[in-house]
């Protein structure tokens, strides 16, 4: 059952006019036109948003609403979670809240504690509030969500994190899972929307991470690619013939190697 006072991020006692703002607030913050990078995920944000309005600011659907809602919560209720929910305010119940809500199939509400806190004091990071394995779980179970929810930028920020965090470490709980993802994002997703050179720059930076050979061939191919749709052939001939050295049986390669060209014996 979806708790409307939490989608809406009030308290159950709260009066109409308080339910009004929160709703314009949320529905400003999640409208799709202020998430253009994730709309699929912005409207389904708002289809909730907008049930909740409805049911909470009708009367009479309030209250049957409240009627199934207390035994619910009663039933089900967490108190470690609930403590920590009372603690709005302070980062450090909000850092292990957001923690204990990815490490129990809340990944969604994970996220939007933190991006509360966020709003709240910029300078918010959980890894000043949880201890070294605490943070680099939280930080890279965020990444994963961000991810699902098509926010690149963030899933990025979070992967980075526990990235150079775990190149450091003796413990390398996560490197070589994060280096893919990494990768995946900005090879499949970021790459993709860039200026050509911009790309080269993306591609660079995923290949100075260290990759296997047959992927560094593959980035070479794509860095052709994109030296090609910036008019710069000489530079793009290069990478692809480094491509083949590295990985003669190259796959995807015909349509840049005619136009260029090339033919690899």
């Amino acid at each position: 059952m979806i708790n409307y006072y939490e989608v809406l991020e009030v308290q159950p006692e709260a009066k109409p006019e308080e339910i009004r703002r929160s709703f314009r607030r949320l529905a400003k913050k999640y409208h799709p036109d202020h998430n253009s990078d994730r709309t699929e995920w912005a409207e389904a944000k708002i289809r909730v948003i907008l049930k909740a309005y409805d049911t909470l600011m009708n009367a009479t659907e309030r209250a049957e609403y409240d009627k199934k809602l207390r035994p619910y919560l009663a039933r089900y209720q967490d108190p470690y979670r609930e403590n920590l929910a009372k603690r709005a305010d302070d980062p450090v119940a909000q850092s292990r809240l957001i923690l204990y809500n990815l490490l129990n199939d809340a990944p969604a509400q994970a996220v939007e504690i933190y991006e509360r806190m966020k709003a709240k004091d910029e300078s918010f990071e959980v890894s000043k509030y949880l201890d070294p394995k605490d943070y680099l779980d939280c930080e890279f179970l965020l990444g994963e969500e961000y991810e699902r929810q098509g926010n690149w930028k963030q899933a990025l920020r979070f992967y980075e994190n526990v990235y150079n965090q775990e190149c450091d470490s003796p413990m390398r709980f996560f490197l070589e899972e994060v280096k893919d993802r990494i990768r995946d994002i900005y090879c499949k997703k970021v790459a993709r929307r860039c200026k050509p050179l911009d790309a080269v720059k993306i591609y660079e930076k995923v290949m100075a991470m260290g990759v296997s050979k047959k992927t560094e061939a593959y980035l070479h191919k794509k860095i052709a690619e994109s030296y090609f749709k910036a008019s710069l052939e000489k530079k793009a001939k290069f990478h692809l013939k480094r491509a083949f050295q590295l990985e003669p049986k190259l796959k995807g390669a015909q349509k840049i190697c005619e136009k260029l060209g090339i033919t690899n014996r």
